[in-house]
């Protein structure tokens, strides 16, 4: 799938366990490092029209989508730890809130298209691959393409919460509270009352086990991609011999299977 070294792509940045969380998730910390490694090799540097992609558009489609949220959750993992070792836990929180939409939307995909290939549905892999690539909500595109409209990402985190994982909901509404600029984003992230002076003092973070806690629990689901990818692997490589055996496409690379 990939012509080029993974090393052509910039290696994530590694969590640094510090005296913010006690010393039992340390190790917890070594296995999220780890995992996030290993996903970082998965990451496709090009996708070519090629093998089972050869004989299936729709399993190329899909591999495109797929390898696309795969950066993003290494991106947004790196991105964490980027902000968690320099101390920026709003930052950290930002993209801890991110990588949870993204592990949800990615898991989704994934049980959407196990579900259509046992159907042996080619219209509905077609539309999850195309219309989960191009999703938007830029109002001028859906005009011309109604259909990628996207989907509001609440969705996508009640569903993971309904079929993958009990609290991830809740859990998520907790750190929006403080992604967003409510009182949790702003002045009981940065401020403390000194009532008996009447004096509120400012700090880079007020509250920094609090916040740590709250960002532990969001990667505690970054082993869960792995298995999810790995399936997702798995199954678009059935769709392939799928549409191969059900629609031939022609075998050029130049054909409408490039489109």
């Amino acid at each position: 799938m990939t012509s080029q070294p993974v090393s052509a792509l910039k290696a994530p940045t590694e969590l640094q366990w510090d005296d913010r969380l006690p010393a039992k998730e340390r190790a917890a910390f070594a296995t999220w490092n780890a995992c996030i490694a290993r996903l970082n090799e998965e990451r496709a540097v090009e996708i070519n029209i090629s093998g089972p992609f050869l004989k299936s558009k729709i399993a190329w489609k899909l591999a495109t989508y797929q390898h696309a949220l795969l950066h993003r959750v290494v991106a947004l993992a790196d991105g964490v730890a980027v902000n968690w070792n320099g101390r920026s836990m709003l930052g950290a929180m930002l993209c801890a809130r991110a990588l949870m939409e993204t592990i949800a939307v990615l898991s989704f995909v994934e049980r959407s298209a196990a579900a259509l290939y046992e159907r042996e549905d080619l219209g509905g892999l077609d539309a999850l691959g195309q219309n989960g690539t191009f999703a938007t909500r830029d109002e001028a595109l859906l005009k011309e393409f109604p259909e990628s409209k996207a989907t509001n990402i609440l969705t996508y985190v009640k569903r993971f919460d309904e079929k993958i994982l009990p609290g991830f909901s809740e859990h998520y509404d907790r750190l929006s509270e403080r992604c967003h600029p409510n009182a949790s984003g702003h002045y009981f992230m940065f401020a403390k009352l000194n009532r008996d002076e009447g004096r509120t003092s400012y700090s880079d973070d007020a509250a920094p086990q609090r916040h740590a806690g709250l960002i532990l629990a969001a990667l505690a689901v970054i082993p869960l991609v792995e298995t999810m990818n790995a399936r997702m692997n798995a199954v678009v490589m059935k769709i392939a011999d799928l549409q191969h055996r059900l629609a031939p496409v022609p075998n050029d690379p130049q054909s409408d299977g490039a489109g």
